[in-house]
C-alpha cells in the first residue's frame, strides 16, 4: 500500500491510499477540510492502511506501507504528545488488533521517495489531490483504475457511506 497527502493553496487537506490488486489500482481518497495539516493528513493515511489491513479477508502476515513523509514515520514510533497524536493512537489501536489476530505479523511501514516515478506513490498523491480539491458530499471516495488507462477516464468512483468504514 501507499499513502499520501496533499494541502492545496487554498488550505483544502486530503489523504489517499492506493494498492495494485492484479492489473489495477485501487484506492480510498478522503478530504479531511480546511482546518488541518498535511502532515495530520499522512499520519490519517497512515492509520487507515492500518485499519485496512485489520479488516481484511483474511488478515495478511505481512503488511507493508510505503509513505515519502518521514516525519509522519518517525510520529508513528514517538510515544511523546504532539501533531497527529490522534492519528498515531488510531495507528497503534490497529498495530495492536493486527498482532492479536495473527501472532507473528510483520508490519512494516517504509520510506519511498517521492516524485521518482515510484507507481504507487505516484498514484497516492494523485488521488490526495483530488480528495483536497474535490470533496463529495460525505467526504471519502473509492475507486479504481486499470493499467493502460488515461486518468481522466480511469477513475470510476462508489461513494461509501459510514457504515462501510
Amino acid at each position: 500500500m501507499f499513502t499520501h497527502r496533499s494541502q492545496l493553496e487554498h488550505k483544502a487537506v486530503g489523504y489517499a491510499v492506493a494498492w495494485k490488486s492484479g492489473q489495477t489500482w485501487e484506492g480510498i481518497k478522503t478530504h479531511m477540510g480546511f482546518n488541518q495539516e498535511a502532515f495530520d493528513a499522512e499520519c490519517a493515511a497512515l492509520a487507515y492502511a492500518l485499519q485496512m489491513a485489520v479488516k481484511s479477508d483474511p488478515v495478511p502476515d505481512h503488511i507493508t506501507i510505503f509513505t515519502d513523509a518521514q516525519a509522519a514515520m518517525r510520529r508513528m514510533a514517538s510515544y511523546e504528545p504532539g501533531l497527529g497524536q490522534k492519528y498515531t493512537l488510531e495507528a497503534r489501536k490497529h498495530i495492536t488488533m493486527l498482532r492479536r489476530m495473527v501472532s507473528d505479523i510483520t508490519i512494516e511501514i517504509r520510506w519511498c521517495p517521492a516524485h521518482e516515478d515510484v507507481k504507487g506513490n505516484e498514484k497516492a498523491d494523485e488521488w490526495a489531490k483530488l480528495a483536497a480539491d474535490e470533496p463529495d458530499t460525505l467526504g471519502v471516495e473509492c475507486y479504481t483504475q486499470r493499467a493502460g488507462d488515461t486518468p481522466r477516464h480511469a477513475i470510476s468512483m462508489t461513494s461509501r457511506t459510514q457504515s462501510e468504514d
